[in-house]
């Protein structure tokens, strides 16, 4: 802030003054304070960084508002705190978007402060702006080539995705179509027509495999939640890949046997074990191969959870910290940041989503990865998850219902896609179902509406033309509010779950499915009234 009355100095500073002043670099603008008859400050002196970066000449510019330097960009915020400032005697800075004399924007970096008389009264204003456009553009297309480059990585992501599914689909589908022409092929020869069904529900059950691992990847898996016993998961997944993948190779537990429980699925972390546990098997070398599995309970900050993947948003606390280790050949700094990536392999076999698929379910679970790796010495995954204050309880196993006749029982069957619609029908009616079959939620609730006081239980598709799941539900508990329904989705449950919310549906099957286990929960529906 200048304090000083400009008469103290001598002529020869005076002179240097203005010299410095008319030369600056900078832009400099000299305003009176205003009076009672004219309130607002008028420009008194300009330099010439002034007229080069405004466009207006010294005699334009003198006598008028600074305000001519605003236009349509001009924050209005800053605007006015610039004015509170200025009426409160305060230097003021900040970032501001100006305009020339042709209307073109331009940013600055601007300093305003007051020249006091010798009674403190301020008489005058001095603003200095710094030319910052060339950064401010600069900034600006780094800020476009970087998300055009997001871009590019996002949709080669989405290629290797879809292209990798595609490659496993493809495979699928030409083995489902093969043994279909050989069964139809070997027609008289049914130990033939065996083996082929064989290879097509095997396939078909792959095919639900790479569904399920594509949800787990984008934290959209089906889940039951409720408080587990991490060790206990770990044991049963070590002694599976001892059995069937760890052979010459030491698989050893250093289990905290004090360990809290997590709040989690527990069938989705012994796929997460599984698969770390495979991969280090595969990494390792028979005979000389070490795989160590080790649980603890660690407090982290909020400091060590940004640096792991999915960290950067967990709180600071107490986590369980799963720690599987091995002495493999270890991992490339260069591909180190890919492993995550669908379908992404240093091998030639092995393509899929078994990592991504575990970074998806660590996502589900609110946890975080770590990985350390050199080449040659091996690999550490560290997966962490917040401790959980209660303890984890067993779920009792349900005791298997007798088995459900269909003689003499009707159902309704809702779904738009005629060839699933007409197979689950066929099966059904093979086992004994009276079967009523709806192309759409409209057709679904007439059918209802005509022949529920027969129809034991119905299975509604999810979405559907005309009338989606929801709604013709809806329709239906209006009719029957007793009605029972299985939904059918190719959906989670969770999704399925929240679009039902007040339904009251009965249960839930996921798409995908076995006939055994919907005549399973056909069993449980019907039972249950």
């Amino acid at each position: 802030m200048v304090e000083r009355n400009l008469s103290v100095f001598t002529a020869e500073r005076l002179r240097l003054l203005e010299s410095a002043v008319v030369n600056s670099y900078d832009s400099i603008v000299i305003t009176d304070a205003g009076s009672p008859t004219s309130p607002r400050p008028r420009i008194v002196f300009v330099n010439e960084a002034f007229t080069r970066l405004s466009g207006y000449t010294a005699d334009e510019a003198i006598g008028r508002s600074p305000a001519i330097l605003q236009g349509p960009e001009s924050d209005p915020g800053e605007v006015a705190r610039m004015r509170a400032a200025l009426a409160r005697g305060d230097v003021f800075t900040a970032e501001l978007i100006n305009y020339r004399k042709d209307g073109a924007p331009f940013h600055v970096e601007a300093r305003i402060m007051p020249i006091r008389d010798e009674h403190g009264r301020v008489s005058y204003w001095v603003g200095v702006q710094r030319d910052i456009t060339a950064r401010k553009q600069a900034v600006a297309e780094r800020e476009k080539l970087e998300a055009r480059l997001r871009e590019k990585q996002k949709l080669e992501s989405l290629g290797v995705l879809a292209g990798g599914v595609a490659h496993d689909f493809n495979n699928l589908l030409t083995i489902i179509l093969g043994n279909a022409s050989l069964a139809r092929l070997d027609a008289r020869n049914p130990a033939a027509i065996e083996q082929n069904l064989r290879y097509i529900e095997a396939a078909a059950v792959r095919a639900a495999e790479l569904c399920r691992q594509m949800l787990a990847y984008s934290g959209k898996g089906r889940y039951l939640v409720r408080p587990v016993d991490l060790n206990a998961i770990l044991c049963e997944s070590a002694d599976l890949v001892r059995s069937a993948a760890a052979r010459g190779r030491a698989v050893q537990l250093e289990l905290d046997a004090s360990l809290a429980a997590i709040r989690a699925d527990a069938s989705q972390l012994q796929q997460v074990a599984m698969n770390l546990l495979l991969n280090a098997a595969e990494a390792t070398e028979p005979g000389s191969g070490s795989i160590t599995l080790t649980t603890r309970m660690q407090t982290l900050s909020a400091e060590r959870l940004t640096r792991a993947h999915l960290g950067a948003e967990l709180p600071a606390g107490n986590y369980v910290v799963l720690e599987i280790a091995d002495n493999g050949c270890g991992i490339a700094a260069e591909i180190i940041e890919r492993i995550f990536d669908p379908f992404f392999t240093t091998k030639f076999t092995g393509r899929g989503l078994g990592l991504a698929a575990v970074l998806g379910i660590v996502r589900a679970h609110q946890g975080a990865i770590e990985v350390e790796s050199q080449p040659g010495q091996g690999a550490t995954f560290r997966l962490f998850f917040p401790a959980c204050a209660a303890p984890a309880n067993a779920v009792p196993a349900a005791a298997p219902a007798a088995p459900l006749s269909g003689r003499g029982r009707t159902l309704l069957v809702a779904d738009d896609e005629q060839l699933l619609r007409e197979t689950v029908r066929d099966l059904l009616q093979h086992l004994g179902f009276c079967v009523y079959a709806a192309a759409d939620g409209a057709e679904a609730v007439e059918l209802f509406r005509e022949h529920h006081a027969t129809i034991d239980a119905v299975v509604l598709d999810l979405s559907m033309p005309r009338l989606d799941g929801a709604a013709a539900l809806e329709a239906m508990r209006a009719i029957d509010p007793g009605c029972r329904v299985i939904l059918m989705s190719g959906f989670s449950e969770d999704e399925a779950v929240q679009q039902f919310a007040g339904c009251g549906a009965a249960r839930f099957i996921q798409k995908p499915f076995s006939m055994d286990s919907l005549l399973a929960l056909l069993t449980v529906v019907i039972d249950s009234r």
